[in-house]
Formats: structure tokens, sequence, C-alpha cells
């Protein structure tokens, strides 16, 4: 039997209250960007799938991987994701999934990417969005079509720029009172400031949301160990996490913090072929 909302954590409730009015959320993966405090606009990875599809296109070999976050350590907060990408002649083809919430509130997305680089300084990607929405009680279903793009533009040998857009078409989820998805801007640099500190910011503007900033580290402090922590003026406070490549695999594990609802750990592991 589905849990009512009225017997839920207060936590998961706020949460929930504020995600009524702006279903359809842009949810971004991989532990690797939840440490850098999700400043991962610039960054060209396998997690490139759900934050900013440019990056897939400088991928040079077949990836796959899984995330889990355990939001806020409610079950019924958690998110599950799952990406693949598949370089081939003329770009790279992604495919990812997202999944939200309980059974009682959850949202999922089923995305189709295609990205290309025109020379070795810009690449640009696309993706197709099937969303779902479903909230117990008099909402019930909503299912939607929305896409994003983005680009990547390398502006030196050591500094990057990447912009996305979700959503820019406005997508409707519901006729009554006009519910639409959000449009979801990001602007960002990564800058290499040595050979194993690079250092990343990013702002996101949301048609729900105010402006914020995110910063981040991350430092390659032995071999293929990562280490990263980040900071933001949005609904999080902190982050930090510590990745190790090993071969074929990539571990990540982080955390973030909000200072009322507390810790939010992540896991993603990914495999190249």
């Amino acid at each position: 039997m589905n849990k009512p909302l009225s017997a839920l954590p207060a936590a998961l409730l706020l949460f929930i209250s504020v995600h009524i009015h702006a279903g359809g959320d842009n949810r971004p993966a991989g532990a690797r960007s939840a440490a850098l405090a999700h400043s991962s606009v610039a960054l060209d990875d396998l997690w490139s799938a759900f934050n900013n599809q440019a990056g897939l296109a400088l991928l040079s070999t077949a990836s796959a991987g899984i995330y889990y976050e355990n939001r806020f350590m409610l079950k019924e907060l958690g998110y599950k994701a799952a990406a693949i990408a598949l370089p081939v002649k003329p770009g790279t083809i992604g495919i990812s999934f997202n999944h939200f919430g309980y059974s009682a509130f959850n949202e999922s997305k089923i995305g189709l990417a295609f990205a290309r680089s025109f020379g070795q300084l810009v690449s640009f990607g696309l993706q197709l969005n099937y969303n779902m929405c479903h909230l117990d009680e008099s909402y019930g279903n909503r299912n939607f079509v929305t896409f994003e793009a983005g680009m990547l533009a390398t502006l030196t040998s050591d500094l990057t720029l990447g912009a996305h857009v979700y959503n820019p078409a406005n997508a409707k989820i519901a006729e009554y009172n006009d519910e639409r998805a959000p449009v979801v801007f990001r602007i960002g640099l990564a800058y290499n400031l040595t050979e194993k500190i690079k250092l990343l910011a990013e702002t996101q503007k949301s048609s729900y949301t105010d402006a914020f900033l995110n910063a981040a580290v991350e430092y390659n402090a032995w071999k293929q160990l990562f280490l990263r922590g980040g900071v933001s003026t949005g609904q999080t406070a902190f982050t930090f996490g510590l990745g190790y490549h090993t071969g074929k695999f990539c571990f990540d594990l982080s955390s973030s913090y909000h200072n009322i609802l507390g810790y939010s750990p992540q896991v993603s592991v990914s495999y190249k072929f």
C-alpha cells in the first residue's frame, strides 16, 4: 500500500511541496558532478548525458554507468540514474534514464542524445526527453516531451566554457493552471590551474528560481585518486567527495550538505568498454 502523503516526514513534505509547482525538473547525475556542487556544465565525461550533452562528443570509447543518491537520507527521495554513450563516426549517441521519488510521488526521464565536435574547439549536443510524473491523490500521471541542448568551447588550452539549456520550449505538463516544466539555463567555466588542480564555476537560472552560483575544485592527489569539494549559494551549502579511476572502471563517492535537511550521499560507477 502506498504511504499517504500526510504520513511522510516533515522534510519530505517540504521537498515535495516545492516540486509540485515545477514537475519535470532537470536533475544532474554522477557523483563527480555532485562532489563539485554540480559545477559540471564545462566537463566532458559519461555523465554529460545529464549535465551537458556536448561533453559526450569528446568521449573516445563506449561507456556505461549507474548512479544513486540518497537525498537527505530518506529512501522516499532516492534518485537513480543510468547512462550509455556510444561514439560513432558522425559523433556520439547517448541513452539515459533517471527516476526520482517513491510510489506515491515520482518523476522519471528517458533521454536520447546526439553530440558532435566541430574541429578541436567546439562541440554541440542535443537530447530529446520523454518525461513522466506521478503524484497520488487527485494529480495522477502526467507525461510530456522536452528537449535540451548544450555546447562546449575550448577558449585556451587550459580554459573551457560550457553552456546548457533545458526545456527551452517551456513544455506544458497539464492544462490545469497552465502547469509547465521549468526552463533551466546554465553557463560555466573549467580552468586547469595546474596539471593536478582544476577549478570550476557555474551559474544556473530556472524559470521557477533565482539565479545561484556554484564553485568547486578537483585535485588529482595521487595517480588515479581525485579529491573534490564545492560550495553553492543554492539549496546545498557545500559538497565533497573522491574518485578512483582504475583501468576501465571509475568509482566516485560524494555527499552534499543542506544546512536544514542534512546530508545526501551519492555514488556512481562507470565502465569504459
